[in-house]
């Protein structure tokens, strides 16, 4: 065990620069430095209490709801699209490469209305409400996102919300 002096040197290697701020304690009789932790408007997200935690699935599940009536008509519009094509024009399963084409051209088309779907929900109704929420909590936008960045069940949310421009 070090004298109080030799303590005191010791101490004096670790002090850090100007700004930095150290926690110095003695444990087990023995003097440690410890960087001073500050608290930071992260902190809150970064942890995600129980009711912002909520409100984010319910969230996500909303936006990943508003795509199963697109996928569900386009799969029936390309099945019937199929048949009507073979029947009508006689050709069989050598024309494999129109149902291909078709199938391609739907899923462009259900994407795009999933998109359009899930960002008018976004901008009408979840928006202000993760609005709301970040200003009750004092948490910035672009740190809520690098939150959810950390959570892959929120994905879908964390798209729309790189949308999101103010």
């Amino acid at each position: 065990m070090m004298n109080r002096f030799e303590e005191l040197e010791y101490l004096a290697d670790f002090i850090p620069d100007e700004g930095e701020s150290i926690v110095v304690t003695r444990r087990h009789g023995e003097l440690l430095c410890e960087p001073a932790r500050t608290e930071t408007q992260e902190a809150p997200v970064a942890e995600f209490d129980p009711a912002m935690y909520g409100r984010l699935v319910q969230s996500n599940e909303r936006l990943n709801a508003v795509g199963s009536m697109p996928i569900f008509v386009c799969v029936t519009a390309w099945f019937w699209t199929c048949v009507a094509t073979h029947l009508v024009t006689g050709l069989g399963w050598q024309a494999w490469y129109l149902d291909v084409g078709f199938a391609l051209m739907a899923a462009m088309a259900c994407h795009t209305w999933i998109r359009r779907r899930q960002a008018r929900l976004f901008r009408s109704e979840i928006r202000p409400v993760l609005a709301r929420i970040a200003y009750e909590r004092g948490v910035d936008q672009f740190a809520m996102m690098g939150a959810m960045r950390q959570r892959p069940e929120l994905r879908t949310l964390l798209d729309d919300m790189a949308r999101w421009i103010d």
